[in-house]
C-alpha cells in the first residue's frame, strides 16, 4: 500500500508539473506572439497606414480639390511618383519579410491586406507602366534599413542608374487622366482610403480621414 501511494503520488507531481510547464510555455508563446504582433504594427503596419493615406489624399485632391492647377509639372511628377512608390515598395515588404507569414492570427486582415495592395497595384496597369516597371518603382524606394525619405528618393530620381524607373512612372503621371470621373485614379483613391480604414483597426491608431469624419459631426 506504501508503495502504490508514492506510486500514486509520484505520478501525481508528474502530470501536475507537466501542466504546469504547459500552461507556462503557452503564456510564454502567447506573449511572444503578441510582442512579434507589436513589432510588425510599428515597423510595418503603421508605416503602411501613413504611406496609403497620404496616397489615398493625393489621388482626392487631384480628383476632387483640382491640385493638379496648384502644381508644376516638376512637382506633381515627383511627388505623385513617391506616394505610389511608398505603398508599392510596403506591398514588397510584406512579401520579402515574410510580414504576411507573421500575421498568423488574423487570416482575414492578411487576405484583406493583401487584395487591397494587390489592387492598387493592378489599378496602375495601364498596359504601359507594367508590372516590372512598378516592381523598379517600389525598389527605388527601398534599401537595407526599409524605405528611404524624399529627400533620399529626390537624388535617386537624379541618378542615372535609376532612369528606366523614372522614365515609366513619369510616362504614366504625364499622361493619367484626372477629370473627376477618372476611373482609374478613383479606384487607386477608393482602395488606398479602404486600406487605410482596414489597417486602423489592426494599428489602433486614427487616421486624419477618420479624425475629419468625426470633426464633421
Amino acid at each position: 500500500m506504501a508503495d502504490t501511494s508514492v506510486t500514486n503520488a509520484l505520478l501525481i507531481g508528474a502530470v501536475g508539473g507537466a501542466i504546469t510547464a504547459a500552461i507556462q510555455y503557452g503564456f510564454r508563446r502567447y506573449g511572444e506572439m503578441e510582442q512579434q504582433r507589436r513589432e510588425i504594427v510599428e515597423t510595418h503596419l503603421l508605416q503602411l497606414q501613413n504611406s496609403a493615406e497620404s496616397l489615398y489624399y493625393r489621388a482626392r485632391n487631384l480628383l476632387e480639390k483640382h491640385g493638379r492647377s496648384a502644381m508644376d509639372d516638376d512637382y506633381y511628377v515627383k511627388t505623385s511618383a513617391f506616394a505610389l512608390g511608398r505603398v508599392l515598395a510596403h506591398e514588397q515588404q510584406l512579401m520579402s519579410k515574410g510580414v504576411y507569414a507573421k500575421l498568423n492570427r488574423s487570416t482575414r486582415m492578411k487576405r484583406e491586406i493583401k487584395a487591397r495592395l494587390h489592387a492598387i497595384n493592378l489599378t496602375m496597369d495601364d498596359r504601359k507602366f507594367l508590372h516590372y516597371h512598378r516592381l523598379r518603382l517600389a525598389e527605388m524606394l527601398l534599401d537595407k534599413e526599409g524605405l528611404i525619405s524624399f529627400g533620399e528618393f529626390l537624388e535617386r530620381w537624379s541618378d542615372p542608374a535609376h532612369g528606366g524607373s523614372v522614365s515609366s512612372v513619369s510616362e504614366f503621371l504625364r499622361t493619367l487622366p484626372l477629370e473627376p470621373s477618372a476611373e482609374r485614379l478613383g479606384k487607386i483613391r477608393d482602395a488606398a482610403g479602404e486600406l487605410v480604414l482596414l489597417l486602423e483597426r489592426e494599428t489602433k491608431v486614427p487616421s486624419a480621414m477618420t479624425l475629419n469624419v468625426h470633426l464633421a459631426k
